[in-house]
């Protein structure tokens, strides 16, 4: 593909974008009038990547970055949107359409101006250390360990220190097994908050 039509390209992921972005702000008003409404993290995040975006293609159109750097953002920007719409599973049936939509726009931009290796960097890149783990997992890995006792469960949840412990101790004596099988929900729900900060973390230090 020619650098003109990369350009080109360009220009139009810029106008999808706008379009993106009056469609979140439609969504949203609509949403707010709810009595229940709260910020969602999605939402949140939906609403940066495309404000984010919309800021380095006008960078790339100044020359301040170049075109690599561009779909790079596109390739973060993907993986954020993606992360944070594993973790909430309770999305508003428009905001999901919309998280849809943009992804499958994002994607379409990666492949088009950077190419099929971009994209497959991107499906190498979907780290399972962002993705929410899930209460049902976490029992199933608990019961086929001899119920909590080899500590299937705590590698599942990033706990592989304790994880051995529960192997050469049998659980603590079987103890710590039964204590898991009750504070599981808590401690999935710990190990997503923890997920959520590490992904923080990386947009934090990518300097966005």
């Amino acid at each position: 593909m020619r650098k003109s039509e990369k350009h080109e390209l360009i220009i139009v992921a810029a106008q999808a974008l706008d379009r993106a972005s009056q469609k979140y702000e439609e969504i949203m008003a609509e949403l707010k009038e709810a009595e229940d409404y709260k910020d969602s993290n999605l939402s949140i995040t939906i609403h940066d990547s495309i404000k984010n975006l919309s800021r380095k293609i006008e960078a790339y159109q100044k020359g301040l970055i170049d075109q690599n750097k561009l779909v790079d953002e596109y390739i973060f920007e993907y993986e954020s949107v993606d992360g944070e719409s594993e973790i909430e599973k309770e999305v508003p049936v428009r905001l999901k359409r919309l998280t849809q939509r943009l992804l499958s726009s994002y994607k379409n931009f990666i492949e088009q101006v950077g190419g099929r290796k971009k994209v497959k960097r991107l499906e190498k890149q979907e780290p399972d250390a962002f993705k929410a783990k899930s209460v049902k997992k976490a029992y199933l890995f608990w019961l086929i360990g001899f119920f909590g006792i080899l500590g299937f469960h705590r590698f599942y949840l990033g706990k592989p220190g304790t994880g051995i412990g529960w192997m050469f101790t049998g659980g603590l004596l079987g103890f710590g097994a039964i204590y898991d099988l009750i504070a599981l929900p808590k401690m999935v729900d710990e190990e997503n908050f923890f997920i959520e900060l590490k992904a923080a973390k990386l947009k934090q230090l990518s300097g966005r």
